[in-house]
C-alpha cells in the first residue's frame, strides 16, 4: 500500500487519501480497510498527514522503503535514451564540456537539479612521499611523482613528535599511496586516517589538510537548474526560501565537493532528506551514480525534492553512465 501511496503523490503533489487510492489505483478493498492500512502505516511513521483534515503524505522513512523496495529499474523509454544518446555520444575534448553538458541534460530531462561532478586522470603515479623536518612542529612534504615531478608543500604539526614517528607515519603513509594513481591518493589518505590510530594518523592528518594544494583534488563540480524558467507543478520548489538556499549552496562549492566526494564508494547512493546531513538540503532527496568514461570517473547526480520519480531518475543515470563509457575525451 505504501507504494501506492508514494505513486500518487508523486504524481499529483496532493495528500492522498483512501478514495484517491482506490481511484487511482483501482484497488479492490473498500475505503474503509484502506483508511484502516493508511492509519497503520502513518503509526509506524511511514505517512503523516500535513493537516488535520488532509489526506496523507509520505515521510523521510516512508520514502526510504519505498527506495529501498524498488528493485530492478525498468530501462529508460526509447525517446529518452536517443537523447541521451544525441547529446552525450560524441568525442569531447575537454572533460569540463562534458561536466556541463552532462548536468544541463539531466536537469532539463528530470526538471530537477543535474549534478556532475568528474575526476579527470592526471597519469602520474606516487613514487613516494617524504617529509624533512624544518622546525619542531613543521616540516616540508615533498611528494615525488612518475613520469618526471615533485609538489612540495609546508605543514604544521600539533606537537613536537619523535623523529621516528615522523619516520614511521612515513612509511605508514608511503605503504597506502606509493604505485597509485595522484587522484585516487585523497581517497587512500582518508581511508587510512579513518583505520588508523595515534600519532601517526595525526601526522597523516596534517598532510591529509594539504591535500588541495599537494594533490590537486582534480574535481571539477557542474550542476543545472532550469526550473526557474518553467511553469512547473512542483510544490517544493515554488519554496522562495527553499530556492534561495539551494542556491546559495550550490554557491559553496567546497560544501558539495565535500557531500558528494564521499559518494564515490557506491555506485548508486540515495540520500532523502535529513539523512543529507545539511540543513539547508534537509528539503531533498540526493541521487548520484558513479561513472568511468575515458580520461575520466565521476558522479551523475540529480538534486529535487523527496517527492521525485525515483524510478525515471535511476533509469536516466544509467543511461548517461553508460552512454560515458563510451565517449573519448582528447585532443586528436
Amino acid at each position: 500500500m505504501l507504494r501506492h501511496v508514494v505513486d500518487c503523490f508523486v504524481a499529483t503533489g496532493e495528500p492522498v487519501s483512501s478514495r484517491m487510492l482506490k481511484s487511482r489505483c483501482r484497488l479492490a478493498e473498500s475505503t474503509a480497510h484502506i483508511r484502516s492500512i493508511l492509519h497503520r502505516l502513518e503509526d509506524l511513521g511511514f505517512l503523516f498527514k500535513p493537516h488535520v483534515s488532509a489526506g496523507r503524505v509520505p515521510s523521510d522513512r516512508g520514502y526510504r522503503l519505498y527506495v529501498d523496495q524498488m528493485g530492478t529499474v525498468d530501462a529508460l523509454s526509447r525517446p529518452l535514451a536517443e537523447r541521451v544518446q544525441r547529446r552525450i555520444g560524441q568525442d569531447w575534448s575537454d572533460v569540463r564540456d562534458v561536466m556541463a553538458i552532462t548536468s544541463q541534460l539531466l536537469g532539463e530531462l528530470t526538471s530537477y537539479m543535474g549534478l556532475s561532478m568528474g575526476v579527470k586522470h592526471s597519469r602520474s603515479i606516487v613514487e613516494r612521499l617524504e617529509i624533512a623536518r624544518l622546525q619542531p612542529r613543521g616540516g616540508l612534504v615533498v611528494l615525488t611523482l612518475i613520469p618526471d615531478a615533485v609538489r612540495k608543500v609546508y605543514v604544521e604539526f600539533s606537537k613536537d613528535y619523535p623523529p621516528s614517528t615522523v619516520d614511521r607515519a612515513v612509511q605508514l603513509i608511503n605503504e597506502r599511496v606509493a604505485g597509485h594513481p595522484l587522484e585516487k591518493v585523497p581517497e587512500r589518505l582518508e581511508a587510512f586516517l579513518r583505520e588508523t590510530a595515534g600519532m601517526e594518523r595525526e601526522i597523516a592528518g596534517a598532510v591529509s589538510r594539504e591535500a588541495e594544494y599537494l594533490f590537486d583534488w582534480p574535481y571539477d563540480l557542474r550542476y543545472y537548474y532550469g526550473g526557474q524558467d518553467k511553469q512547473i507543478d512542483m510544490q517544493e520548489l515554488g519554496d522562495p526560501r527553499i530556492l534561495q538556499n539551494l542556491v546559495r549552496l550550490m554557491g559553496e562549492r567546497s560544501i558539495m565537493l565535500n557531500a558528494l566526494k564521499c559518494r564515490f564508494t557506491a555506485d548508486v547512493s540515495i540520500t532523502i532528506g535529513k539523512e543529507n546531513r545539511i540543513r539547508e538540503l534537509e528539503p531533498f532527496a540526493i541521487v548520484t551514480r558513479r561513472f568511468q568514461a575515458a580520461e575520466c570517473d565521476g558522479l551523475l547526480g540529480v538534486l529535487g525534492p523527496t517527492r521525485m520519480t525515483y524510478g525515471l531518475v535511476l533509469a536516466l543515470l544509467d543511461k548517461t553512465a553508460e552512454e560515458l563509457q563510451h565517449i573519448h575525451i582528447g585532443d586528436d
